[in-house]
């Protein structure tokens, strides 16, 4: 069942607009997940026939996913998703700077303020763990500026000429390829090359961009790049890892041989055949997908912005400098909360940047990250991820309910 099949209670039609938190199971997956999930059971780590076909199933998925990033098979390590990926390489990249220049070099790990929190909450403990963490700034749309790098780069650099450290200025340097609430797409050949001239290596978050736009680890000259299956309708718990040749890190899990000995465990075979299979249908027509979902999105926004008063867009305005998919707003005195409440009681699947998770009622720290700092406005934040195959119907109530519920949050949250 698609995600736009699902119906209301009331029996009217639900449209599923949080394709940014997890998408529909691809069909095509599935398909080619089943037989693994069923006959073909083996371990990959056997040496008799089920076992052998087993391994080259998996070798087959891992050198068919490498292909669709422009990697080498040997560069690809299957995870249980992004956030597992963005741990791993970044307490693996801390380590593997300390086992080089020994535990008296400073270690410092440079990131964005709009990372997704498994990136964040990673360096907070590694900064609990003694390493400095630099957060660079972001302009008004989200960008992290290529001169703010360069900047903390050469500070760095100064400060270990000044206590005599030969050690690179950094340990890794991790911007995100795109952002999860906002949209906005970063530079990232330009940040890569700008830690390359500064000995340090570079790692982009791009769990969010990979199957929606173009991603190739060459052009972007990274050394590792995390993804998410689920993110482009592959299944839930499987990932991966680019780690480009010669940049190696400590092994996530110890116990066994399988991913070449970095991370133990039985290998999640269906998941990986699945996961592949859905990024190679993902790829086979992403232009097209690209400019059909870019084209119901701005006409989303530009109907939003003229029928509600007292709402912003945020992110990068420009098409191409947000992924085609997402549509981000903050409006004025709105609870971002009970707007995603009444929308889904009006049959509308979105998100807001708020921590409801916790409880918490802070704002985004992305929304705040781009200078959007009154409550009034911050905690207003509303995201609309659309489906890349979203049908007329779909964004004829999208533009129907969306500015209808915007306006009863509002009226609502006046009175409490």
């Amino acid at each position: 069942m698609a995600a736009s099949d699902i119906a209301c209670t009331d029996g009217a039609r639900y449209v599923y607009a949080d394709n940014a938190a997890t998408t529909p199971l691809s069909p095509s997956a599935l398909a080619a997940m089943m037989p693994y999930l069923t006959e073909r059971f083996g371990n990959p780590s056997g040496i008799h026939r089920v076992a052998r076909e087993a391994a080259e199933a998996l070798a087959a998925a891992r050198e068919h996913l490498a292909g669709c990033l422009g990697a080498e098979a040997r560069e690809v390590y299957f995870t249980s998703g992004g956030s597992e990926s963005d741990a791993w390489v970044l307490t693996g990249a801390v380590q593997r700077f300390r086992d080089i220049h020994g535990a008296e070099a400073p270690v410092r790990l440079i990131t964005s303020e709009i990372e997704h929190h498994a990136v964040l909450h990673t360096a907070e403990e590694l900064a609990r763990q003694g390493a400095e963490v630099i957060y660079l700034p972001v302009d008004k749309v989200g960008q992290v500026e290529p001169a703010a790098l360069e900047e903390a780069l050469a500070h760095a650099e100064e400060a270990n000429r000044a206590s005599g450290s030969h050690a690179p200025a950094a340990a890794l340097v991790s911007i995100m390829l795109a952002n999860n609430e906002v949209g906005t797409i970063q530079p990232i050949a330009a940040l890569a090359r700008i830690a390359h001239a500064h000995r340090a290596p570079f790692h982009t978050d791009a769990v969010q961009a990979v199957g929606h736009i173009p991603v190739n680890v060459r052009d972007l000259a990274v050394d590792a790049l995390s993804l998410s299956a689920h993110k482009f309708h592959g299944p839930r718990g499987t990932g991966a890892l680019y780690l480009r040749e010669g940049f190696s890190i400590p092994p996530l899990i110890r116990g066994g041989a399988q991913e070449r000995g970095e991370r133990a465990g039985t290998e999640n075979l269906a998941g990986a055949i699945g996961m592949t299979a859905a990024l190679e249908e993902a790829l086979a027509d992403l232009d097209e997908r690209m400019r059909h979902v870019a084209d119901a999105r701005d006409e989303l926004v530009r109907h939003v912005l003229a029928e509600v008063p007292n709402v912003r867009l945020t992110g990068d305005p420009a098409r191409s400098g947000r992924l085609p998919g997402i549509a981000s707003f903050v409006c004025h005195d709105v609870d971002g909360e009970l707007l995603v409440v009444l929308l889904d009681a009006a049959g509308i699947a979105a998100a807001t940047g708020s921590a409801c998770s916790t409880g918490s009622t802070d704002p985004s720290h992305v929304v705040t990250a781009l200078g959007i700092r009154d409550p009034r406005w911050a905690r207003g934040s509303l995201r609309l991820s659309l489906a890349d195959d979203i049908s007329p119907e779909d964004l004829a109530l999208l533009m129907q309910r969306v500015p209808e519920q915007i306006m009863r949050a509002r009226s609502l949250s006046a009175t409490v």
